[in-house]
């Protein structure tokens, strides 16, 4: 009898187990993954693309009052064709940004690079948005903006 009660309970636990990881999170966030930069190079470079590369960090306080109104907007432009990515420069990890993005319910995908990123893509102030269209930077945009700024930005670039 126990053995047969053990069993049930190892099938239950083993269901319980898939429902947690093919169930999407109800609030809506993002799992902060490390990205190499090949991969970062393929997702920026795709062709007939018009994506926007959002460069933050934790400890950077325009980064977090940001990140609302990019969710905002990734939402409103997403129909439209944008894409938006997230980019952590934090040097110390994915795990620094992650409840960041969990407390603001972010949407869109959020990525590791460390600072490695200040280099490659020669940042000189965060946040900073990147354009990208068919895999070159059209425009950048440093510091934090208001959010109909913002908005118009993405507007236009989804235009052109």
């Amino acid at each position: 009898m126990n053995l047969i009660r053990s069993k049930s309970i190892s099938q239950t636990a083993l269901l319980v187990i898939i429902f947690l990881i093919i169930t999407p999170d109800a609030g809506g966030s993002v799992t902060v993954q490390k990205i190499s930069e090949s991969a970062l190079d393929a997702l920026i470079n795709a062709r007939n693309n018009k994506m926007a590369v959002n460069f933050m960090a934790a400890w950077c306080g325009p980064c977090i009052d940001e990140l609302p109104v990019l969710n905002k907007l990734y939402q409103k432009y997403k129909p439209q064709g944008l894409n938006l990515i997230g980019i952590s420069i934090d040097i110390e990890g994915p795990h620094v940004i992650q409840p960041i993005i969990d407390k603001l319910k972010v949407d869109f995908p959020v990525y590791w690079f460390g600072d490695s990123a200040v280099q490659k893509f020669s940042l000189f102030a965060i946040p900073m948005i990147l354009f990208v269209k068919d895999g070159q930077i059209v425009e950048e945009l440093p510091g934090r903006r208001p959010g109909r700024e913002l908005d118009r930005k993405i507007r236009d670039f989804l235009k052109k």
